[in-house]
């Protein structure tokens, strides 16, 4: 395949958190033709354009970062006289993490509509034009968000598994995880569902920052029940989505009833 093209929003808070090497494993991405800005809260030096958008302390972490990939895409436009349309992909990169060399390309060359994971995640253009309306989410789970938005159009996100994917493991906050048991609610992820995943994340064998507390669980399902006696308004593909993660659910019982059936 061609050499993709690729807008990179890198996120970084401040000069303090930039981390040169970790900047470089994103910049350096193999195979791709990549254009990058780095979108910060406040300046940072560094060998590509920086632009900085200030947000209000508080705000949840996510929330910041909807609010200010919206403003740097719309500077990007502005400023710059860059389209959307002359990419094939844009790729938000958080600062903390540590990305092999083919990460994009990998994701690219099966060509992933959603892709990776949500510190580094590779959404194509058409599917953001399409399905968003060209606006990053500004919610309590943005990536979150456009995974559920994806799944719920039957395009199941294209997942990258290596050993040297470097994404720190997430830090408890309550408020967050209260936060993305309200968002599982409004995805439309069932009770049953919800359960079911909680349940299985505790003996699956998930990669280190995937992995979750049990604390971290209790504030979900405290954030999913409020939500649920609260009658919140859920997102306008829920349906979708829910019908589409109990099909997926059942297809994966399925092969296993069938895989043990054959051992027998």
């Amino acid at each position: 395949m061609s050499s993709p093209k690729v807008l990179t929003l890198y996120l970084c808070k401040n000069q303090s958190d930039f981390n040169s090497s970790r900047f470089l494993s994103v910049k350096n991405q193999s195979g791709i033709k990549q254009r990058i800005f780095i979108v910060s809260a406040e300046p940072i030096r560094a060998e590509v354009p920086n632009i900085v958008v200030t947000t209000r302390k508080e705000w949840l972490l996510p929330v910041r970062v909807g609010f200010s990939v919206n403003v740097a895409l719309r500077m990007i436009h502005e400023k710059y006289g860059i389209s959307l349309r002359d990419f094939d992909y844009i790729f938000k990169a958080d600062s903390d993490l540590l990305l092999p060399r083919d990460y994009v390309y990998s994701l690219a060359s099966r060509r992933a509509i959603v892709g990776g994971v949500g510190a580094a995640l590779l959404i194509s253009i058409p599917f953001f034009m399409k399905a968003t309306g060209g606006k990053y989410p500004i919610n309590y789970c943005d990536d979150g968000y456009i995974f559920a938005l994806s799944v719920s159009k039957g395009i199941w996100p294209v997942a990258y598994h290596a050993e040297n994917l470097l994404v720190p493991p997430v830090i408890f906050d309550y408020k967050r995880e209260f936060a993305y048991g309200v968002e599982y609610y409004k995805w439309g992820l069932s009770p049953v569902m919800l359960l079911m995943v909680l349940i299985l994340s505790r003996f699956v064998g998930l990669r280190p920052h995937e992995k979750r507390s049990i604390k971290a669980h209790i504030h979900n399902i405290a954030g999913y029940m409020w939500a649920f006696l609260h009658r919140v308004e859920k997102y306008h593909f829920w349906r979708d989505y829910r019908r589409m993660r109990n099909r997926h659910f059942a297809e994966k019982v399925l092969k296993l009833v069938f895989y043990f059936a054959g051992m027998t």
